[in-house]
């Protein structure tokens, strides 16, 4: 009897173990990158001073970065002279 009781009163803490499923879709993954110190710091002004113009509406991070990245993407043949001169410069990325 005592067994039950507790059994039942435990049945809560599994209710959502086995997986809620989530409000909204994920759009965005979580990863690492490592970058250099002074390109972030760059990237930190760059926001801020954006967000500086357009007050009072501003932009979130997460979007401004890719916003960044989705440009560079649609631009790739520009930036090939670019990233084939940082290769010869010694600046390779590590592609591991």
């Amino acid at each position: 009897m005592a067994d039950d009781r507790i059994a039942k009163l435990s049945e809560r803490f599994n209710r959502h173990q086995t997986g809620r499923k989530p409000a909204t879709p994920r759009n965005r993954e979580r990863r690492s990158l490592y970058l250099d110190g002074a390109l972030l710091e760059r990237l930190d002004q760059e926001h801020r001073a954006l967000n500086h113009k357009l007050y009072p509406a501003s932009v979130n991070k997460a979007v401004f970065l890719e916003t960044l990245i989705e440009y560079g993407l649609a631009h790739l043949d520009e930036l090939q002279a670019t990233l084939s001169g940082a290769t010869e410069d010694g600046h390779t990325s590590d592609t591991s």
